[in-house]
C-alpha cells in the first residue's frame, strides 16, 4: 500500500483517529456490545475503538483488522505488555477474508465508504457473522455536509474532494445505499439510525469534530494534488481559510452519518 492508494491512511490523519471513541463517534454500536462477545472490527486504523470494544467484551474474542499495515502496527505498539489478552491485530482486506459464521458482531466504522466495491466488503462482512449474528456499518453522506458561510478556498477544495473521491469510484451518498445493499444480502431486520452531527463555534468540541477536516486537507489534500484533482496552491490557500473560519463566533458545520444494523438469519 502506498500514498495513491485511496485506502492508504497518512500518518497526518492518524489524529483524526485516535480522538474518537465509542461515545463521541460510533454511539449506536455501544448498545450492541455485551461480555463474552467476538467481535471483527473491519477497517480498524489504530484501534482506537477496537481496544474500547475488547473491553467491553472480555473476556470475547475481538479481532481487529486494517488492510494498512502500519496502522496495524500502530495498533499492536498501542497495547500495554499483557493488556488486553482478547484482543489480536490482524492485516488483510476483508473482500478476501475467508471468516464465516464466526462473530457475534461485526463492524465497520467509516471504512466502506473508501472501498469502491463496497457490496463485495459488506457480503463478506455479512458472512463472518454468526447466524443470529449482527452486523453493523456506520459511513457519511458527504454530499449533505454543511458550513455556515464558507469560504470561497474551502469550498473548492470539497468539491475536489467530492469529484476525487468519485473519480477512483468511490460513494460519496453511500449512507444512503448501505440500507439497500444490507437488505439485498440476505440480512434481516434491517434498521437505520441517523447521526447528524452539528457543532458550533463555542462548543467544547467544536475544534476537535471541525478539525477534522484541516487533517483532511493535510493528509487526502496531498493525494488530491498528487492525482491532479487540486493545486497545491488552493490546498494551502483552503487550509488557511478554513482554520480562519473556525475562528469566526458564528461558525457552524453539520456532518450527515447513518449506522445501518442487520442480523444474519
Amino acid at each position: 500500500m502506498n500514498f495513491t492508494d485511496l485506502a492508504f491512511i497518512p500518518s497526518e490523519a492518524c489524529g483524526i483517529l485516535t480522538a474518537r471513541t465509542l461515545a463521541n463517534s460510533h454511539p449506536a454500536l455501544e448498545r450492541f456490545l455485551c461480555r463474552g462477545q467476538s467481535v471483527l472490527d473491519v477497517g480498524c486504523g489504530p484501534g482506537t475503538l477496537t481496544r474500547e470494544i475488547a473491553q467491553r467484551v472480555d473476556p470475547g474474542a475481538v479481532v481487529g483488522m486494517d488492510v494498512n499495515p502500519a496502522m496495524i502496527r500502530t495498533s499492536e505498539e498501542a497495547i500495554p505488555t499483557g493488556a488486553l489478552r482478547n484482543l489480536i491485530f490482524y492485516t488483510g482486506d476483508i473482500r478476501e477474508s475467508a471468516w464465516d459464521s464466526e462473530f457475534d458482531v461485526v463492524n465497520a466504522a467509516r471504512v466502506l465508504q473508501w472501498i469502491p466495491d463496497a457490496a463485495v466488503a459488506l457480503g463478506r462482512m455479512a458472512r463472518a457473522a454468526a447466524r443470529g449474528g449482527t452486523v453493523v456499518v456506520l459511513d457519511y453522506d458527504h454530499t449533505k455536509a454543511q458550513w455556515s458561510d464558507p469560504p470561497r478556498a474551502w469550498r473548492r477544495f470539497y468539491e475536489a474532494f467530492l469529484a476525487w473521491r468519485e473519480a477512483g469510484g468511490l460513494d460519496n451518498a453511500i449512507a444512503r445505499r448501505l440500507p439497500g445493499l444490507c437488505e439485498s444480502l440476505g440480512l434481516a431486520d434491517v434498521s437505520v439510525t441517523p447521526q447528524i452531527t452539528t457543532v458550533r463555534a463555542g462548543d467544547g468540541d467544536f475544534f476537535r469534530v471541525a478539525g477534522l477536516w484541516r487533517m483532511v486537507i493535510e493528509s487526502r489534500g496531498r493525494q488530491m494534488v498528487a492525482g491532479g484533482h487540486l493545486r497545491e496552491s488552493e490546498r494551502r490557500e483552503a487550509l488557511d481559510a478554513f482554520t480562519e473560519w473556525m475562528q469566526g463566533s458564528d461558525a457552524v458545520q453539520i456532518v450527515h452519518e447513518a449506522c445501518i444494523v442487520g442480523r444474519r438469519p
